[in-house]
């Protein structure tokens, strides 16, 4: 009997904790919705010009050479970022 009832709180604890962390996981979600607006088109046709005009004034200073480099390294490190960002989210 006594196996039983471990058994079935052990149960129990699983249960509330894989509830718990459901809840929390939708609250940060609400909280980061709330923190940081999805990307619309709207913020796409704003920033892309402006990536442009500062990748066109950066050239004749740095070179295209070394300014691709830079942006690839960049692009790579945001990638990094991003997965490293999924993988904690994931259970």
């Amino acid at each position: 009997m006594n196996a039983a009832r471990i058994a079935e709180r052990k149960a129990l604890l699983v249960t509330r904790a894989d509830l718990d962390r459901t809840r929390i996981s939708l609250a940060a979600r609400e909280i980061r919705s709330l923190v940081v607006p999805r990307v619309t088109a709207v913020r796409v046709a704003v920033w892309r010009p402006r990536a442009a005009m500062l990748i066109a004034a950066a050239v004749p200073f740095v070179g295209m050479r070394r300014l691709s480099r830079l942006v690839r390294i960049a692009s790579y490190a945001m990638l990094g970022i991003r997965l490293a960002r999924n993988w904690r989210r994931s259970p």
